[in-house]
C-alpha cells in the first residue's frame, strides 16, 4: 500500500523527532572536527615556518662566526622541539663547542641531537661525530661503542674510523680489520689505502 503524501510527511517528521537530535550533533561534531583539522594544520604550518627561520638565522651565524653560537643553537632547538631543525639545530651547536674546546658541551648536544634525530641516516651522522668527540676526550670505549652498529651505507665511515681509534690505541691488528672492511666498502679512499698499508700485516709483526 503506497503512503499518501501526508503519512509520508508524518512519517518524515516522526523519524526526524526521533533522530533529528543526534544527526544535528553528528554534523556540528563533524563540521567542529574539520575546523579543528584545519586550524591545527595551520599551526603546525606557523611551527615549520618559524623554526625553518630560526634555523636559518643560526646557519648564518655560524657562518659569520657572529654571536655565541652555542648558546643560540640551545635556544632554536628547544624553542622549536619537535621539528625536523631540532637535531639540526644542536649538531650545529655542537660543532660550535667543539670549535671553543668545550667538548663536555659538544658531548651534551649530540647526546640531544641523537634523541630528536628522526631519520636513520642522521643518526649515524651525530654518530660519528660523537665518536669523535669522545675519542678526544681520551674514552675509547665509549667512542668504539658508537660505532659498533653502522647503518647500511655509513659501513667504510664507521669501520675507518674505528680503525683510527684502535690504532691510537695500540690495538693494531684490530686497527687492519676495520681498515680493510673500510677498504671493501670504499675502495677509492687513498688516504684509508694508506693508513691501511702503514700497519703490519699480521699480529707476529704487530708485537
Amino acid at each position: 500500500m503506497v503512503a499518501s503524501d501526508e503519512e509520508q510527511i508524518e512519517r518524515i517528521r516522526d523519524w526526524w523527532s526521533e533522530h533529528g537530535k543526534t544527526v544535528i550533533a553528528g554534523v556540528v561534531l563533524g563540521i567542529a572536527g574539520l575546523i579543528g583539522w584545519q586550524g591545527w594544520q595551520g599551526w603546525q604550518d606557523n611551527r615549520v615556518a618559524s623554526a625553518s627561520a630560526a634555523f636559518a638565522n643560526l646557519e648564518q651565524m655560524a657562518a659569520s662566526g657572529d654571536g655565541d653560537v652555542v648558546e643560540r643553537a640551545r635556544e632554536v632547538a628547544t624553542s622549536h622541539d619537535g621539528t625536523s631543525y631540532t637535531s639540526l639545530a644542536w649538531l650545529i651547536g655542537a660543532g660550535a663547542a667543539v670549535e671553543n674546546n668545550d667538548l663536555e658541551t659538544a658531548t651534551s648536544y649530540l647526546e640531544r641531537a641523537r634523541e630528536s634525530a628522526d631519520r636513520a641516516q642522521l643518526v649515524a651522522t651525530v654518530d660519528l661525530r660523537l665518536a669523535r668527540v669522545l675519542w678526544a676526550q681520551g674514552e675509547h670505549d665509549a667512542a668504539l661503542e658508537r660505532l659498533a652498529n653502522p647503518p647500511a651505507g655509513f659501513d667504510g665511515l664507521f669501520a675507518e674510523l674505528r680503525g683510527d681509534i684502535l690504532a691510537e690505541r695500540g690495538d693494531l691488528v684490530a686497527a687492519r680489520e676495520a681498515y680493510e672492511t673500510a677498504v671493501e666498502s670504499d675502495a677509492a679512499n687513498g688516504l684509508l689505502q694508506m693508513k691501511l698499508d702503514s700497519l703490519p700485516a699480521n699480529a707476529e709483526e704487530a708485537s
